[in-house]
């Protein structure tokens, strides 16, 4: 009988033990799972990031601790516990400097802490300046003269003498990664297995929840499978569906976008668009934006970056930004000999080629414009009897739609008319004056006046309109790329 029942003990332990196993060990995987979804619903989600950028610190992944970190510094400048945090990061790595600099920063947020100046002390001791620790200790001891951690360094320090070899510093227990518990802004300890150190100020003891029974841990368990499993479906739609190599090779660049590869991404994507353009039209799921922030600065992280900078900037649609890279990048294959992408030279030579071949049709169409303003400038200085119908009167103007307006301006140009058609147009813009179409029209009569009569007022008046159309129309439109041109011509005309 007692057999039986030893028996039938062990049976029901052994069944406790694996049915709580979801519940003790929800993976770091799903919690950081859970923290990346808080922030794509409020990508101001100050807490979510710190508790984010934590998880990726509990896990050794520093790397993207750190990134998490800034990210939440570019959304609150003035976070303690950023800073602080990233001091122990960089103090873990061995970038003291870096590390006493964030210390810095976060004692300055809030000077009440005694945990930085403590924190400081043990990067201070790493790098062998002892006084500087000693002096750290007992800082953080004046703001908190019970604080056990700080007192035990400084005796520690002092009992060994500034000759003798330092007693072993504390790993990342002693500087762990914290969240605030009190008003008092004074951290304690975050870690998911380490219990917290008590000290002068302990926290509040918490009740032990309650054992829940082994169902809902493994709802919990399904709910994130399934979210994740919606995450991967619903990237599926920044996959082609066409065929061919480069279709396949455009779907690896997209996984590797996903896996967070994204050089390895840039270098697929290039080499998909280059073989076959219309993939273009293709979904990128924002590999442009983010190759663009990746190289913005230093191309050269990667084997040919200046090429892949100059093509994405082309992609986005600025051809005149992208030519600079790629003249670069063809000067220095020229000296690396057989080591070159025969295909990514082939490109660059093309888009500078047809950036040459713009500038050239640009200038003909300039020479083409001066010459007719040469013409009307001519058959002008001959007297031209004033036509019989006149403008319409203001009354008129104002109530007609701005369309019209632009007709009657145009019909008095024609008639050589040029001072009344400014006048129409001067009443167009009473009513509208943000509109493109009359600001273009209006910026062209001015210049139309200080061409033929030499007006430089007109001329001035022109300039004006003209800035303001480069101020309002959308960037690479055509009127924005004339008002611009117009507005270095004029500045070389106006006294």
């Amino acid at each position: 009988m007692y057999t039986g029942g030893a028996l039938l003990l062990a049976v029901v332990f052994l069944f406790l033990s694996c049915s709580l196993l979801p519940l003790a060990a929800e993976t770091t995987e799903a919690k950081t799972y859970k923290l990346q979804q808080r922030i794509i619903e409020n990508p101001r989600d100050v807490e979510a990031y710190l508790q984010l950028a934590m998880e990726y610190s509990l896990a050794n992944n520093f790397v993207k601790a750190v990134e998490t970190y800034f990210i939440l510094l570019r959304i609150d400048p003035n976070n303690f516990h950023a800073y602080n945090n990233l001091g122990i990061l960089y103090r873990k790595s061995g970038q003291f400097r870096d590390s006493i600099h964030c210390y810095q920063q976060a004692a300055r947020i809030n000077p009440d802490s005694y945990w930085v100046p403590y924190n400081m002390g043990l990067c201070y001791e790493a790098m062998g300046r002892m006084q500087e620790a000693r002096e750290s200790y007992g800082r953080a001891l004046s703001l908190n003269p019970s604080f056990t951690q700080a007192l035990q360094r400084l005796r520690s320090l002092t009992d060994s003498g500034s000759n003798e070899i330092v007693p072993v510093l504390p790993g990342l227990a002693e500087s762990q990664v914290y969240l605030v518990d009190s008003e008092t802004g004074q951290p304690r300890i975050y870690s998911p297995d380490a219990p917290a150190r008590t000290d002068a100020r302990p926290a509040a003891a918490k009740p032990v929840p309650a054992v829940t029974p082994a169902a809902e841990p493994e709802k919990i368990s399904e709910k994130v499978v399934e979210r994740i499993k919606k995450e991967k479906e619903a990237r599926k739609q920044y996959r082609t569906t066409r065929k061919g190599t480069a279709a396949a090779i455009f779907n690896q660049a997209m996984d590797a976008l996903d896996s967070d590869n994204l050089e390895k991404a840039i270098e697929y994507y290039v080499s998909c668009i280059i073989t076959e353009r219309d993939l273009l039209a293709e979904p990128e799921n924002g590999l442009i934006r983010k190759g663009l922030e990746h190289l913005k600065e230093r191309p050269n992280r990667m084997k040919d970056g200046q090429f892949y900078r100059g093509l994405l900037i082309f992609i986005s649609g600025n051809l005149e930004l992208a030519v600079p890279d790629m003249q670069s990048y063809l000067e220095s294959s020229r000296s690396r000999g057989k080591d070159i992408n025969q295909l990514y030279v082939d490109e660059a030579t093309r888009i500078v080629a047809r950036h040459e071949a713009e500038k050239a049709e640009a200038a003909a169409k300039e020479q083409e414009r001066a010459a007719m303003l040469a013409a009307v400038q001519n058959a002008s200085s001959s007297e031209v009897p004033e036509p019989e119908q006149p403008r319409a009167s203001d009354f008129v103007l104002k109530r007609m739609s701005v369309d019209q307006i632009i007709d009657e301006a145009d019909r008095l140009s024609r008639e050589s008319r040029v001072q009344d058609a400014v006048a129409v147009l001067e009443t167009g813009l009473q009513s509208e004056p943000d509109d493109l179409r009359l600001l273009m029209k209006s910026a062209n009569a001015y210049t139309d006046l200080l061409l033929l009569k030499g007006d430089q007022e007109a001329g001035k008046m022109a300039l004006s309109r003209f800035e303001k159309v480069y101020q309002k129309a959308p960037e690479n439109s055509r009127e924005w790329a004339v008002a611009g041109e117009m507005i270095q011509e004029l500045k070389g005309r106006i006294r």
